[in-house]
């Protein structure tokens, strides 16, 4: 399994992390074309949950910006933002996501910067969970 090293942390941390677990059905309606494999592992070998507490939650599956930056997001100020889909958010404000539009790359939503794009380091989303979680180990 690809996350088992992260299964551990959260196993030897459970106050820490907490995670729940999706039905493969759950899993199967989060899969569409282009959708990194290591997110859809992610999802199902670990689900979805908090990572230390409150620094930073992932979500249950994909999430329209929206849904969660609705209150700030306007379509038509910022058409960009249709084809970037949340997994997690920082409890801040702050939003993770993948960009469709250029190859599912992991790109953070910034609230407080007028909703800018912003490339992560991380190249992969795999990548990105294993810098997570090894700040909180």
């Amino acid at each position: 399994m690809r996350y088992n090293h992260i299964l551990e942390i959260i196993r030897k941390n459970p106050s820490k992390h907490q995670f729940e677990s999706l039905s493969e059905a759950e899993v199967q309606r989060e899969i569409v074309e282009g959708i990194p494999q290591d997110y859809i592992d992610f999802l199902r070998e670990v689900g979805y949950g908090t990572v230390n507490g409150t620094c930073f939650n992932f979500y249950g599956g994909l999430v329209e910006v929206d849904e969660i930056l609705g209150h700030l997001y306007d379509e038509d100020s910022h058409p960009e933002l249709k084809d970037v889909f949340l997994f997690g958010d920082n409890f801040s404000g702050d939003a993770v996501g993948f960009l469709t539009t250029d190859h599912w790359a992991i790109v953070e939503i910034w609230h407080d910067d007028d909703l800018s794009i912003n490339p992560t380091e991380e190249k992969t989303f795999e990548e990105f969970v294993v810098n997570m979680f090894e700040q909180f180990k």
